[in-house]
């Protein structure tokens, strides 16, 4: 099915293609809850940042403002700041504009928009989008094919730059600089987006945890993007978890606590570490969500040299402890191959039905510039998981469906 970049740009509203003024970076619209959305703006150190914001509808607050606090730059140093706020009060699966001023003024790229997160654990159905590799000097028109597709929230699972550096001022100065890309930085505003990291933008070409300076590489991308909460009190990592109506999400860290990609394939060889291990399982074992999706920059299988295949106790031992604790829904998804495809595990047998993995790369930095969308739609009787490939030439490449009852371990 052909879907022409011209039908896709025709669909976006002009003011949402206007250049990003110079020495500001975002909005970006991140975590979204029912009843709050957390803003982020890079602006320069002494300017106020404000934001107002209505909604059309007549069951929901129409207007509200605020002021957006300061924080401190990763870096140390340079032109700006990163800006934060949570705002507050508003009303479950509800559409919403905002506007953000810096120093008084106001630009159109400043302004965009949001849809809440629908309530936590009722039915719900929406569209996410799955995007990874994203690099400046490369085509960037798939942001604007992306927006066509009107995702709901937006997973970008790693290598959202190429620093290949844990030095936070050279990381710093990447960000900034892809996102005041106007393809990119039109989706940021628009669509509420997650991100964890891989290789390139946590450390260098598949760093692991032994990477010096990932203290502080971990400081800089809290900085950088309005993920909830990362880590626990007890383990550091970007890992965190969020729900989206009764389907949740599992933001795994494959690099802070990773064995090297070289270490002899036994036993001791992890992924993960035995503590975020843990956390994941747990957090399977306790949800109550109809779909469960594990988010990683790694693939389980299409990476010979940099990925789950090469870490076979730690692929075994998540797919026997979802088999044992008969874990069903659980859906993978990761990025960092140039390519995208959707399949099913060839060990599936041993979680007991097929295990989906959706990998999109390459949105910005590949030949065929794909994302993937997934459209999950849970007031069905039977809830369904729909997968599509999307290439750069407006084609979709795959259109995939799995119903909730197919993805339950066979007795």
């Amino acid at each position: 099915m052909k879907k022409p970049l011209l039908i896709a740009l025709l669909l976006l509203p002009f003011a949402s293609l206007h250049a990003v003024p110079e020495g500001i970076a975002g909005p970006l619209v991140g975590a979204i809850e029912p009843d709050r959305v957390t803003l982020w703006m890079f602006a320069p150190a002494e300017a106020q940042c404000k934001y107002t914001y209505h909604s059309d509808s007549s069951d929901s607050p129409k207007s509200g403002q605020g002021q957006m606090s300061a924080v401190s730059n990763p870096a140390g140093e340079g032109p700006g700041l990163p800006f934060k706020s949570v705002v507050q009060g508003l009303s479950p699966d509800t559409l919403y504009h905002f506007e953000i001023t810096v120093g008084g003024k106001s630009d159109p790229a400043w302004s965009g928009s949001f849809k809440t997160a629908p309530a936590v654990g009722k039915p719900a159905a929406f569209r996410l989008a799955l995007t990874s590799c994203m690099k400046i000097g490369q085509p960037q028109a798939s942001w604007y094919l992306l927006l066509a597709q009107q995702p709901d929230i937006h997973l970008t699972v790693g290598d959202t730059h190429y620093a290949d550096t844990t030095d936070p001022t050279v990381q710093w100065k990447h960000h900034v600089a892809y996102r005041r890309q106007k393809e990119f930085a039109t989706v940021l505003r628009n669509v509420p987006t997650y991100a964890i990291w891989d290789d390139h933008d946590y450390g260098p070409n598949n760093s692991d945890g032994t990477a010096k300076g990932k203290e502080r590489s971990l400081a800089g991308w809290k900085q950088v993007w309005a993920n909830p909460t990362l880590g626990t009190p007890d383990i550091p990592g970007a890992f965190f978890k969020f729900s989206h109506g009764d389907v949740d999400f599992f933001m795994v860290d494959s690099r802070y606590h990773r064995s090297p990609d070289k270490a002899p394939d036994d036993d001791r060889k992890r992924m993960l570490g035995d503590a975020q291990f843990s956390w994941l399982l747990e957090g399977l074992r306790n949800s109550k969500a109809r779909f469960k999706v594990i988010v990683s920059g790694s693939t389980l299988n299409h990476s010979k040299a940099d990925g789950w295949r090469i870490y076979t106790f730690s692929r075994h031992r998540l797919f026997d402890a979802l088999k044992k604790h008969a874990i069903s829904g659980v859906m993978y998804m990761s990025g960092d191959i140039h390519s995208s495809l959707v399949w099913e595990h060839h060990e599936s047998d041993r979680i007991g039905y097929p295990l989906v993995e959706v990998i999109s790369s390459g949105v910005a930095y590949s030949r065929t510039l794909s994302f993937a969308t997934v459209d999950f739609d849970t007031t069905r009787e039977d809830p369904i998981a729909r997968v599509r490939i999307v290439y750069g030439d407006g084609t979709i490449r795959a259109d995939k469906t799995w119903k909730l009852s197919q993805l339950v371990p066979k007795k």
